[in-house]
């Protein structure tokens, strides 16, 4: 019996050509950050403590009933992968010694949230044009981009976070 865990296959972003899929970004993220094999690293003493909680609650119910559950781990698979999400979301994730990568991530600092059409975390698109409008007559030395209020890392629109699932088989 194996633990999975990964995204479902859809569409993220990018052109028409080239479309962005969730499993593609998971894959740039584990490269870059590792956030996949960090959290498991991370939680592997849960990990355990589960399974083994279901390995044993599996057998207590084939000795009571004569027959085998199927796969007994497909619940912990389920927690698993939710529990990354909450990690995720909380921004416990950014704790945790991933990989290469700097995390916060610089596109969470600055608040970049493509859910919002400003593309900022709470600000508007006419406030994001009142600042740029005002950069403008800084020296290009002197400019800012503008910036939003800080996210988590890795969540940006919010589909890959929403695809994560975990599966025994």
């Amino acid at each position: 019996m194996k633990i999975h865990l990964g995204v479902i296959e859809q569409v993220h972003g990018g052109g028409k050509d080239d479309p962005l899929t969730t499993s593609k970004l998971a894959e740039i993220l584990e490269q870059e950050y590792g956030i996949f094999s960090g959290f498991v690293a991370a939680n592997a003493e849960w990990i355990n403590e589960q399974i083994a909680e279901a390995m044993a609650g599996a057998a207590a119910s084939a000795l009571v009933s004569n027959e085998g559950v199927a796969l007994p781990l497909e619940r912990v698979a389920a927690d698993l992968a939710h529990r990354l999400q909450q990690a995720i979301t909380t921004g416990q994730i950014e704790r945790l010694d991933l990989g290469p990568g700097k995390v916060p991530t610089q596109a969470a600092l600055m608040g970049i949230n493509h859910r919002f059409k400003s593309g900022l975390n709470n600000v508007s698109p006419g406030q994001k044009a009142a600042f740029l409008e005002e950069q403008k007559t800084l020296p290009r030395g002197e400019r800012a981009s503008p910036v939003g209020d800080r996210r988590p890392s890795f969540v940006d629109t919010g589909i890959l976070l929403g695809s994560i699932r975990g599966w025994a088989e």
